[in-house]
């Protein structure tokens, strides 16, 4: 009886292991990332303008200097100076559940997903970042960059939709978010994705983890700091 119990279980256990590695691939081949329309946004005046991709441990960010003038950060921060974008489950990034289903669910089945906004004050501090990378770029690349990024919204009518309510521990918003998440389009893969998309890295296929990232960017240099982000994506 306990032996064909044990058969039944490791067969379950087999089954479900094979759907995790196999369901996910698929997928990716068949459903191509979802998207927002194409961005209109002005071109910057001329000048160099700052970009650091942030490693926090298990998770990147993107974080943009911001044209003067310009309003895309959040609330109450629409003029920052610096911009973090960074993207992820939504039960897992923006409401912390870290039980095991849900844990099964962001990294096996194609859940939905949020795009966290933070604007940061100048120079931008990056406090328990386990590394950060430099770069600068014209205002041509600024703008695509910009675009690329801000295309992760949801949006109405050209508008980004509203934030969620604030989230305790996170000084930036989170917003409802194009694209799936699951093992294979994780977060670190959205960072080198939308930095490949202008030109600044590599392909981000086969980044799952936040050490791959830097080997995919291009132009960029480590920042060696001792100081430590206000301004943090991951509490």
């Amino acid at each position: 009886m306990l032996r064909t119990l044990w058969r039944i279980l490791r067969r379950a256990l087999l089954a479900v292991l094979a759907f995790a590695l196999l369901f996910p691939p698929l997928y990716n081949l068949v459903v191509p990332e979802h998207r927002a329309d194409s961005i209109d946004l002005p071109l910057p005046p001329p000048s160099s303008y700052r970009v650091f991709v942030a490693n926090w441990g298990y998770h990147t960010s993107i974080i943009v200097q911001q044209p003067s003038g310009w309003s895309l950060g959040p609330p109450g921060e629409e003029r920052a100076a610096f911009l973090e974008y960074s993207w992820g489950d939504r039960l897992f990034y923006k409401d912390s559940d870290y039980q095991p289903q849900a844990v099964f669910a962001t990294l096996v089945l194609p859940t939905s997903t949020v795009v966290y906004l933070n604007g940061w004050a100048d120079p931008p501090e990056f406090r328990g970042a386990r590394s950060v990378y430099e770069r600068t770029i014209d205002a041509t690349t600024t703008r695509s960059l910009l675009i690329e990024l801000e295309r992760t919204f949801r949006r109405a009518a050209g508008i980004r939709l509203e934030p969620y309510p604030v989230v305790a521990a996170y000084d930036g918003r989170f917003y409802p978010s194009y694209g799936r998440y699951f093992w294979i389009r994780d977060c670190n893969w959205w960072t080198v994705t939308r930095l490949a998309a202008v030109g600044l890295a590599g392909s981000g296929a086969g980044v799952l983890f936040s050490g791959q990232v830097e080997n995919r960017l291009h132009g960029f240099h480590r920042v060696k700091s001792d100081a430590t982000p206000v301004n943090s994506s991951v509490p």
